[in-house]
């Protein structure tokens, strides 16, 4: 059983939102949003593995890619070990811009202008003193660009302090994000897409070491060996191609280059969706004997609830871009709190042929709603068996029920009857 209370907190997600614009039309006009993360919060503890479930379409993947900065999210603040990785005030990204815009053509115009003129010195060279002006148009050039970038901090700084922004709100840059990236890496779900085929072995887990490490070749060489070790492939392997492994021998490919760069954080999309059951075993039992060993943390994205309650300490549902259960594993799966959990849950095959034929379902009625136009208040509304009139016309709050349990469901509100007074 995982410690809670002596772990730390290594990911904090605070109301995360990606949205995907949709643009019609001739003019192709930003007319809607597609919804694909919608106000996710969760923190994972060092040395945790949290579960993601949900079904298809739900926003999992999407949620797990922009954990880890592959896309830009469109608010909401992400930390790793303390570090902000997002925007953590909208307000902040209009600032940047405002600031960016207006540097960089002012910067370009005296830079065209000036160039004009030192080509323009540079071809009456040979007349007296010619050299001379071109180095004095050259060092203007330079006085000015200086000038420019420094009225454009000044004038950031101006519109920091009245827009009520701090440092801490800004993104870190795309350098600054690249310096970050060994600490956070990812298993993807297609072993095959994800594997470049012109590249062998030994050249896709040495790409990460040779990008982010000052490695010579020999180190390189000798880490290859020892990770391939470690995920338990033949070194003799190290210069064959991506067609020429299993999907299993693929996927430990995949977890042998995320785990180059020794990192604290690796998100799991579905990494066991594309094999056959007895090699889900095997990735599944290598990746806790390798949390196990070096203290990872994973974010594991699963259809497979069987394999999720096997692999996780908590687990959090998704439903239409928002998490509407989070609970530790062993709760949740006993006692499930939202309708939705529970229909989920029940979804689940049972190995006994007896007591899967007497095995009470909860079968959902409709279709999911598309997250480009999600319903009025819980998104869960059209198709939940425990719909109340609250629940059409109030989003439920994602609150703390019980000790280290989440829930986003009016049926478990203490104060029902304040959301009442407040919709009326």
């Amino acid at each position: 059983m995982f410690d809670f209370d002596s772990a730390r907190k290594l990911v904090e997600v605070d109301d995360l939102k990606m949205y995907f614009p949709i643009h019609t039309g001739l003019l192709r006009r930003h007319t809607g949003n597609v919804k694909a993360v919608d106000g996710v919060s969760f923190d994972i503890f060092e040395g945790e593995t949290l579960g993601l479930v949900g079904e298809s379409g739900c926003g999992k993947s999407t949620c797990g890619r922009t954990v880890l900065r592959l896309y830009e999210p469109t608010s909401g603040q992400i930390r790793l070990d303390g570090r902000g990785l997002a925007w953590g005030n909208p307000v902040a990204r209009r600032v940047r811009n405002r600031s960016d815009r207006v540097g960089n053509w002012a910067a370009g115009l005296v830079f065209t202008i000036g160039a004009g003129l030192l080509v323009g010195a540079l071809v009456r060279g040979s007349v007296t003193g010619g050299w001379a002006i071109a180095g004095l148009v050259a060092l203007v050039i330079a006085l000015t660009l200086a000038a420019l970038y420094g009225a454009a901090y000044v004038s950031r700084r101006m519109l920091m302090s009245s827009e009520g922004v701090s440092d801490k709100d800004f993104a870190p840059s795309e350098g600054a994000l690249r310096r970050l990236r060994p600490t956070m890496q990812m298993v993807f779900q297609d072993p095959q897409a994800s594997l470049n085929p012109r590249m062998t072995l030994a050249g896709i887990i040495g790409e990460p070491l040779s990008e982010h490490s000052g490695m010579s070749a020999k180190e390189r060489e000798a880490r290859i060996y020892e990770l391939m070790d470690a995920v338990g492939l033949n070194r003799d392997f190290a210069n064959r191609y991506p067609h020429e492994f299993s999907g299993g021998q693929r996927q430990r490919i995949g977890i042998a280059r995320a785990l180059a760069l020794n990192p604290k954080f690796i998100v799991c999309d579905e990494p066991i969706a594309a094999l056959d059951v007895s090699i889900q075993a095997q990735v599944v039992n290598l990746l806790e004997d390798l949390q196990e060993r070096l203290g990872l943390t994973y974010l594991f994205i699963s259809h497979d609830l069987s394999m999720v309650r096997h692999i996780a300490d908590r687990v959090a549902v998704m439903y239409l871009g928002k998490v509407v259960e989070l609970a530790p594993r062993d709760v949740l799966y006993d006692e499930p709190l939202h309708p939705y959990t529970r229909a989920l849950l029940s979804a689940v095959p049972e190995p006994d042929p007896a007591a899967h034929e007497t095995a009470q379902r909860e079968v959902l009625q409709g279709d999911v709603p598309s997250p480009a136009n999600p319903p009025k208040g819980c998104n869960f509304c059209t198709r939940c068996p425990q719909v109340m009139d609250i629940c059409r016309r109030i989003d439920p709050e994602y609150l703390e029920v019980q000790p280290r349990r989440f829930v986003a469901c009016h049926l478990h509100y203490e104060h029902q009857e304040t959301a009442e007074a407040t919709a009326a």
